[in-house]
């Protein structure tokens, strides 16, 4: 204290507006600053407990419509009491199929049964003959209606020798069995 009263009014105040600089920093420096920091760090994790909220609110609004699409297609899969019995029957409605859509199937094997966590998948392998337009037909009743889960995975077209309007077909096509 004994030093301020030896200072003359322009140095007590340089003194002041010195220490108040220097209080001030520290101030900034030690309180402020981390407790802006640990502010912003809140403010992110309230965010993102709120997007999960909401997506959460979106699921369970969602889960009364995902019950009854999963009830639909569950009753088509989990009526099959085996792998076999489940490809005779996968063979059965292609060939009802290619019947019905003049189609004709050259060769028809299974290739295998894959099994993933909670269904499996049966693929077949189909050689077979027709025109355009029933092969359109064909390949159209196989993927609709989609409640069989029966789809085409890959498909390649060629012309028959000899006959130009009648086309060569190779199909790889998978049946899902859920659990």
């Amino acid at each position: 204290m004994m030093f301020i009263n030896n200072l003359n009014k322009r140095e007590k105040t340089l003194a002041i507006v010195a220490v108040s600089v220097v209080s001030i920093s520290i101030v900034y420096a030690l309180l402020i600053v981390p407790l802006f920091a640990k502010w912003i760090d809140l403010n992110n994790q309230i965010r993102s407990k709120v997007n999960m909220l909401e997506s959460g609110f979106k699921m369970l609004a969602n889960q009364k419509q995902l019950n009854e699409e999963y009830a639909k297609v569950s009753k088509y899969a989990k009526h099959m009491k085996s792998d076999e019995q489940a490809v005779a029957d996968t063979l059965a409605y292609i060939e009802t199929l290619s019947r019905n859509d003049a189609c004709l199937i050259v060769n028809i094997k299974p290739v295998g049964t894959t099994k993933a966590d909670h269904y499996k998948e049966i693929l077949i392998d189909i050689s077979a003959e027709a025109n355009m337009s029933q092969f359109s037909k064909f390949l159209y009743d196989i993927e609709n209606p989609r409640d069989t889960l029966i789809s085409v995975k890959r498909f390649a077209l060629s012309p028959k020798s000899g006959q130009a309007d009648i086309l060569k077909g190779t199909f790889l096509i998978s049946k899902i069995l859920l659990d």
